[in-house]
């Protein structure tokens, strides 16, 4: 099979492969008409990254961190909260203080804030 010159110049151009300035170069289509070529496309900017959600109001007598509630409730079962569901969790269970939406609170001010203990867990 022979190819022309010019139709190897032109894919090298449209490929960018061909040596040369990285100016847009104008050279002439086998097929009738000009094309021009030049550096490749540059790739689309990244998308940006993702904010991070602001934690929720805490209420009263929910703490975002454990030390915090074990200052506020000295005498008493620090457990983990879960907000959505309201089911708390002992310090004992896989789930304490990873849940999505929950808080550290005292035990004994649970059950007036309306949460009630998992099911199968023992209290520690």
């Amino acid at each position: 099979m022979k190819f022309s010159s010019c139709s190897v110049a032109t894919v090298l151009l449209a490929l960018g492969l061909a040596a040369g300035s990285a100016a847009a170069q104008t050279t002439t289509n086998p097929f009738g008409g000009t094309a021009q070529t030049g550096t490749p496309a540059q790739a689309a900017p990244a998308p940006a990254p993702k904010k991070a959600k602001a934690p929720a109001a805490l209420g009263s007598g929910q703490f975002a961190s454990e030390a915090e509630a074990k200052a506020s409730c000295p005498g008493d079962t620090v457990v983990w909260a879960n907000l959505s569901s309201k089911v708390y969790h002992y310090s004992t269970a896989k789930t304490y203080g990873k849940t999505k939406h929950g808080a550290y609170i005292c035990e004994k001010g649970s059950a007036a804030a309306g949460f009630r203990a998992a099911k199968k867990e023992q209290r520690p």
